[in-house]
Order: C-alpha cells, then sequence, then structure tokens
C-alpha cells in the first residue's frame, strides 16, 4: 500500500477505533454493547486492505466505503474521546450498518474472500509489537510484556531494534512468557559473558573495541532439533529484527579506526559506565554522523523476506545490536548458508558492514507497518504497539545527549505508522547493558506499572467482535 493512501484513507479509522475504546474505557455503558460491537466491526472493516494472500486487494474495491464512512462518522467520532457524544453517534448506526452491508456485498461478488472467513479476520485482531532500540533503557520493556501475559494477551508479531532486537528473539523464542525464565536468560549473558575479542577484519560488521556473540551465552538455548542454531523463521512467535547496512561513503574514515576510538579503554561490558568523557564525545560524534547521513545508511528488516529469514536468531540479534566502535558482530566462519545470504545482500546493495537498527529508526515502526501490510502475519487486521525508552536523556546519559537526541528524532518517521506509543519515563540507564538481577527486576517492575494504562486500553481494542449476522439486528433505529 502507498503512504499516502494509508495516512489519507487508512489511518483516519485506527484513530477512531482507539479513540472509541478509550471513551469506552472512561464510560463502558455509553452505548448498547452490540451497537458498540458493530460500530467496531465496520472501523475493522475500514482498515483491511486484503482479505486474501495478495497484498492491498480491498484497497480500491471498498474505496468508496471507506470515503462514505468517513463523511458519516467524522463529525460524531472525533479522535479526543472527552468530545465523543453518544446519541448523535447512536443515531448513524443503522446507516453505519447499511454501508457495512454493501461493502460486505461487494466483497462476496468479488470472489475476493468468503464471508465467514471475513467475519474470521476481523473477530481476531493481531497484536504487533516494536520494542525500540534503547540499550540498558530497555529492559523495562520486560514489565509491559509480563502484563500482558497475565492478562491472557500473547503478542503475534515482534519487531526488535538494538536491545530491543535481543529482547525480542528471547520472547519469540517459545509461545509462552516466564518472566522468571527470561531473567534467568539475560542472567545468562551477565554470567557467561556475551563479549570477545574484536576481529581485526570482520566479514561483515564493523570493527569494533569488542565482538558481541550472543551464541556464546544462549546458543544452547536456541539450539536447532537439526543442529546448528535456530533461525529467525524457526522462533514460535514470528519475530524481525532491524540492522542498518552501510553504503558506500558512509564511513568518514577507514572501518578500522571506529575500534580505535576506545579500544584501550574498553575491554568489557562493565567498562562502559567509565568511558572517558573525552572517549564518549568522539564515539558520539562519530555515530551521529552516521545517524544523519541518510543516503548510505539502509534500513534492513532481517527476517521479514525468506532469504534473511534464514539467518541464526540470535546472529540477526546481534548484528542489530552492534553499536559502531563500541560493539562488532559477524557470524561463525563455518556458517556457510549464512555468509551466502548475507553476501548476495552486500553484492547488491553495495555495504561496507552492518551494524545497530538504531542508527536508521529507534522505533521502527513503518518498517513493521510494510512488513504486517505485506502479508507478514497472513491477516492485515491488526494493531501496531511501540514501546520506546529513550523519553528521558539526563543522569548517567548526559554525554551520549547528542546521540540520543539525534537517534531520538528518527521517531518521527515512524510516528504516523503505529497505533499505540508508550514513552517509558522511568527507564534504567542507558550504558547498564546487562545489569544484576535486582536492577533487572527493579526495572521489570517500573515497566509494568507505566504500562498499566496501556494494557487496559488494549484489552478493549483486541476484545474479539461476533459475526457480522449476530450484529446486524442491533442496527435498527
Amino acid at each position: 500500500m502507498e503512504v499516502n493512501v494509508f495516512l489519507d484513507e487508512f489511518r483516519p479509522f485506527r484513530r477512531g477505533e482507539i479513540a472509541l475504546a478509550r471513551k469506552l474505557r472512561e464510560s463502558p455503558a455509553f452505548l448498547h454493547p452490540r451497537r458498540i460491537d458493530l460500530l467496531r466491526y465496520a472501523l475493522r472493516l475500514a482498515q483491511l486492505s486484503s482479505g486474501g494472500d495478495q497484498p492491498d486487494d480491498l484497497v480500491d474495491r471498498i474505496g468508496s466505503f471507506r470515503l462514505r464512512l468517513l463523511q458519516m462518522l467524522s463529525p460524531v467520532l472525533p479522535t479526543d474521546p472527552e468530545r465523543i457524544d453518544p446519541e448523535p453517534l447512536d443515531r448513524r448506526i443503522p446507516k453505519v450498518a447499511r454501508l457495512v452491508e454493501q461493502a460486505r456485498a461487494a466483497i462476496a461478488r468479488a470472489g475476493v474472500i468468503a464471508e465467514p472467513r471475513l467475519d474470521a479476520i476481523l473477530a481476531e485482531k493481531r497484536l504487533a509489537i516494536v520494542l525500540g532500540g534503547a540499550a540498558g533503557s530497555g529492559y523495562v520493556f520486560l514489565g509491559a510484556l509480563e502484563s500482558l501475559e497475565k492478562m491472557g494477551i500473547r503478542p503475534d508479531y515482534l519487531v526488535g531494534c538494538s536491545v530491543g532486537s535481543i529482547l525480542a528473539v528471547i520472547r519469540a523464542r517459545t509461545r509462552d512468557f516466564d518472566l522468571e525464565k527470561l531473567f534467568a536468560d539475560v542472567q545468562r549473558i551477565r554470567e557467561r559473558g556475551v563479549f570477545r575479542a574484536p576481529d581485526p577484519n570482520p566479514r561483515y560488521g564493523l570493527p569494533g573495541a569488542l565482538r558481541i556473540d550472543l551464541r556464546q551465552a544462549l546458543g544452547d538455548l536456541f539450539a536447532a532439533p537439526r543442529g546448528g542454531q535456530r533461525s529467525l523463521a524457526e522462533m514460535e512467535l514470528a519475530v524481525d529484527v532491524l540492522a542498518t547496512g552501510l553504503g558506500p561513503g558512509a564511513l568518514a574514515g577507514s572501518r578500522e579506526a571506529y575500534a580505535r576510538m576506545v579500544d584501550a579503554d574498553l575491554h568489557g561490558v562493565g567498562d562502559l559506565a567509565e568511558l572517558k568523557r573525552s572517549t564518549l564525545v568522539r564515539v558520539v560524534g562519530a555515530l551521529v554522523s552516521l545517524a544523519m547521513s541518510r543516503r548510505v545508511v539502509t534500513p534492513l528488516l532481517l527476517g521479514s523476506d525468506p532469504a534473511t529469514a534464514q539467518l541464526a536468531a540470535l546472529d540477526a540479534a546481534g548484528f542489530s545490536s552492534a553499536i559502531p566502535a563500541l560493539f562488532q558482530c559477524d557470524i561463525p566462519a563455518d556458517d556457510a548458508q549464512s555468509a551466502a545470504i548475507l553476501d548476495r545482500i552486500f553484492e547488491e546493495r553495495r555495504f561496507v558492514g552492518l551494524v545497530d537498527g538504531a542508527l536508521s529508526s529507534l522505533v521502527p515502526a513503518r518498517y513493521a507497518w510494510e512488513a504486517l501490510e505485506a502479508g507478514r502475519l497472513g491477516s492485515r487486521s491488526y494493531l501496531l504497539l511501540a514501546l520506546d525508552a529513550m523519553a528521558e536523556t539526563g543522569g548517567v546519559n548526559t554525554p551520549l545527549v547528542p546521540l540520543l537526541r539525534t537517534i531520538s528524532a528518527t521517531a518521527d518517521r515512524d510516528r504516523a505508522f503505529w497505533d499505540l506509543h508508550l514513552n517509558f519515563r522511568n527507564a534504567p540507564p542507558f550504558l547498564d547493558l546487562f545489569p544484576t538481577e535486582a536492577r533487572l527486576r527493579r526495572a521489570a517492575r517500573s515497566g509494568a506499572r507505566e504500562f498499566a494504562e496501556t494494557a487496559e486500553l488494549l484489552r478493549t481494542i483486541l476484545a474479539p467482535l461476533p459475526p457480522w449476522k449476530e450484529l446486524a439486528p442491533h442496527a435498527r433505529s
């Protein structure tokens, strides 16, 4: 779907559905429950771009339905829930129902999708979650994931960036979520170590002071039955991770110069918080320059296509977390399958390195949206939730402020594509990459508290809908 079509024809209904849900949270009985469900059905149908395998097969086919529904609901369903007046909204429900009937008939005549299948798609709205890049601050997301599990809400699709990608693949490894096990997984990283001596000439990563190797700490948890490592495609939940490809001209100096910026000061993850201010200034300057080089920085959503979906999940998350100058990532020398995939990408796109996804987008909602509209989940009935932990840049993160502000600005390009966005205000320090268990638990508790209101809103938005034949009789005046 073209972006302008989404913004003009689809997004208003996504905003309208959220406004209706917020109104329901404030006033659960402001309309008859079945008439509310009828409105929700109409709003979900208007958001549906495709009912089958082909993208966009409903964009033009029910375009008149969306236009007439927008004209009908705009005056009575504002995006501010406090301005929703139930009486005029209720009076429009019979006309809304007639529009839905006409749209369903048009879809049936075209043979795009059978009516029972259409009802099934609209009944269950899928949940997609973007875990933004936030380094150590991202552990606050654990509280949100635990809250969803307690409510019986399981994400259908996860997109991670930077440290968010590590949390995403750990969460996607099993369908069931157990916070205690996830704590244990993170502690494995801390205790076993995820960093080792860098390779002076990595094949696909950029040279850095330390090499990030997630297989070293978590490889046995991600072992595939056939041998080797489980790929992104083999995760039990759908998951993709954002990395950044550097094109020709992206680097101001040699590749090796990035490693030399901090190699004398950084020997392990514990040294991060103790880096000299002058060292941080050098690194921040280089990273800001990279982040602003839009013409030579290419986002790459690993997992969203059949080829990159075969990459080992831990390696993909490692590339997504490889902060230039600090960390490098590469695949094992004997991984011929991954090498073939990356060789093709590097040749086609003329990449000189693959690094942290946050340089492309801190909260990659647009890339998640593109994957969803391309059929990543099969259903195009979904809600896109973006989690962000970069609200605060003071305190221990002060030397990093220019970088944090630069990469935080990338979220402006993604704002139009998320449905809900939560910017956590009480996140852990940015440089505390692998915290102690006590700090990890504190971050999760804080995240759960901040997420509570959003969790309740999600419960309302994602509530299932009955089939149309059960709703239509309630349209009568």
